[in-house]
């Protein structure tokens, strides 16, 4: 088997594990980018080792989960879209609105998370003399505390680590490869747990930025693939007179 053949492999019980209600070939095929015919070979060799199971309805599902899983990814589509049948718009991921209230209640919610609070941590401050280090090590315990999917991250930042611009600056841009294939049944507030992990990040990088370099921060869902399951959030730093830049 070649690193390719392993690669994909892996992927296809990533993806599976995403999705415990089941897969059909055509939603992997799309998600893998590759040829139906590779699909099913892959899918074969998974089945032969014992990984995954094909079921009646012809979705392919993994017999045993990666991580714990509390709620199958029907149900909490289910949940999300009937927040927006009795809320409205205060719910409704398509409104201003609802994508703020997601937002909102990631914020209320930080604080049963159990994050641990690096803002004290004197060995942390000594440490990070530049907002690449913080946003680097922050994301990595964010990783371990987080019960959603693994995630990458794209920094854009000035040669010195600093913000290079004091009113506005986008510091990060942190990509999820995850979600769930959404049902057609229940596809409406699909991808709000993303406007709610956001708002998780805000709170986190906004006990954390500021008391290094002053500031205040915002993050955003500023892309959403469902084709291929990939959501950008951006993390803004930004100064103005009430919330200056420290120099380190």
């Amino acid at each position: 088997m070649t690193k390719k053949g392993e690669h994909i492999q892996d992927k296809i019980l990533r993806i599976l594990d995403r999705n415990p209600d089941g897969l059909r070939i055509g939603q992997l095929q799309k998600l893998l980018e590759v040829s139906r015919n590779s699909v099913y070979r892959y899918l074969d060799l998974l089945e032969m080792k014992g990984s995954i199971c094909k079921q009646t309805d012809k979705t392919y599902i993994l017999k045993e989960r990666i991580r714990p899983q509390t709620i199958y990814g029907f149900q909490y589509q289910a949940i999300l879209q009937g927040l927006q049948m009795v809320g409205g718009d205060k719910w409704d991921i398509e409104t201003k609105e609802g994508k703020q209230t997601f937002k909102e209640l990631g914020k209320i919610t930080y604080p049963m998370m159990k994050f641990p609070d690096l803002s004290k941590n004197e060995n942390f401050r000594k440490q990070s003399h530049h907002l690449e280090d913080i946003i680097e090590k922050t994301l990595k315990v964010l990783q371990e505390t987080l019960p959603v999917e693994r995630f990458k991250f794209d920094l854009r930042l000035d040669k010195d680590g600093f913000p290079d611009n004091k009113q506005t600056n986008l510091a990060a841009i942190i990509s999820f490869e995850g979600g769930y294939i959404l049902s057609e049944k229940v596809k409406k507030n699909g991808f709000a747990h993303y406007y709610f992990v956001a708002g998780l990040f805000e709170r986190w990088f906004g006990k954390l930025i500021p008391p290094i370099y002053g500031g205040r921060t915002i993050v955003d869902v500023i892309k959403i693939d469902e084709g291929r399951q990939i959501i950008d959030l951006a993390l803004y730093v930004i100064f103005d007179e009430k919330s200056p830049f420290i120099a380190p």
